[in-house]
């Protein structure tokens, strides 16, 4: 096998921030390439740790510090076409503090009932990943392509 056969693969992660006492959880209106309503989150830089970047996505797209992060399982993808890998790590946490940033070119963030998530318009399989991120419900999230079309897998 030579390096060119070898898939690229492409890190990120996403953390659901939950205030407890308020039953909401923090959601961006993400306006790039993956739109609609998500958790915060990004990719990790060459070399970063998985909780650091998450910790520093966060800061830098909410305001917000977040400690005490909990792995609520991974969304993988793959894509053929590019030869590239997606791995999204999830994560959850109630503890946070900081003064919330309303908007950044990311998109709009801001604290919605939990209860509610669903009749927003949701980013692609967003619905999946915070079932797994607030309920615990299984572990890992697989989009396969079975010929043309994609397939959800879900383990644990």
């Amino acid at each position: 096998m030579t390096y060119h056969e070898l898939e690229q693969v492409e890190l990120t992660n996403m953390c659901a921030i939950i205030d407890e006492k308020n039953h909401k959880v923090l959601v961006q209106e993400c306006k790039k390439s993956w739109t609609g309503i998500a958790f915060p989150g990004g990719h990790l830089e060459k070399g970063e740790a998985l909780v650091p970047s998450t910790i520093r996505e966060i800061k830098e797209e909410t305001g917000l510090d977040i400690t005490n992060l909990k792995l609520c399982g991974v969304k993988d993808w793959f894509e053929p076409e590019k030869n590239r890998r997606y791995m999204a790590f999830l994560y959850s946490t109630t503890e946070f503090s900081g003064q919330l940033i309303n908007e950044t070119d990311e998109g709009k963030v801001f604290w919605q009932d939990i209860n509610q998530l669903a009749n927003l318009n949701l980013a692609s399989s967003f619905l999946e990943m915070a079932d797994m991120m607030l309920h615990s419900t299984y572990s890992e999230f697989v989009y396969e392509i079975d010929g043309e079309h994609w397939e959800k897998n879900f383990i644990g």
